[in-house]
């Protein structure tokens, strides 16, 4: 069981995106700040990232054991469940309206203390029974205070602005 308190740390999101149309593929690499509460049952963070230029969204993650319930508000509102070996039906905002999808995680892996720790979801989203893409998301999460390794070349660093 964690040790329960809450903790100011710096978000570091990698992630590409696989669509059947190889047009339509993405890649991401994020940095922002957040905060980590531990709880009885694992950990939720809580962050502010850009969303496709449509603004801010604000997303909080449960991790417990075997799950992460991922939930975001704001520019684009967000309700995913992932665990691994399980599909579940979940919300999401598209720029053509919600829609309801079904959410297959191959890998779920966190490692998190109070320190912080790391985030490992590889998913596929199906619209309609069909796949319509896969994700890998790496979330690596340190401690904001103490020391913290320069940003890599290339990574958009977001706060109240991007970064480039």
């Amino acid at each position: 069981m964690p040790q329960q308190g809450k903790r100011d740390v710096i978000i570091s999101i990698r992630g590409c995106r696989f669509s059947p149309d190889p047009n339509d593929s993405s890649l991401v690499d994020v940095v922002t700040d957040g905060s980590m509460v531990s709880h009885p049952h694992g950990y939720t963070v809580f962050f502010c990232e850009p969303f496709d230029g449509d603004g801010d969204a604000r997303t909080t993650l449960l991790v417990e054991d075997g799950r992460v319930t991922m939930l975001r508000s704001g520019a684009r509102n967000t309700q995913m469940v992932f665990e691994e070996g399980r599909r579940h039906v979940s919300y999401y905002d598209t720029e053509d309206g919600p829609v309801t999808v079904g959410v297959t995680a191959s890998r779920v892996a966190a490692e998190l203390g109070g320190e912080g720790g790391r985030i490992e979801v590889v998913y596929g989203l199906e619209i309609a029974g069909g796949i319509a893409e896969e994700s890998h998301v790496s979330i690596d999460i340190h401690a904001a205070s103490g020391p913290w390794a320069a940003v890599p070349e290339g990574i958009t660093v977001y706060r109240d602005t991007f970064i480039n």
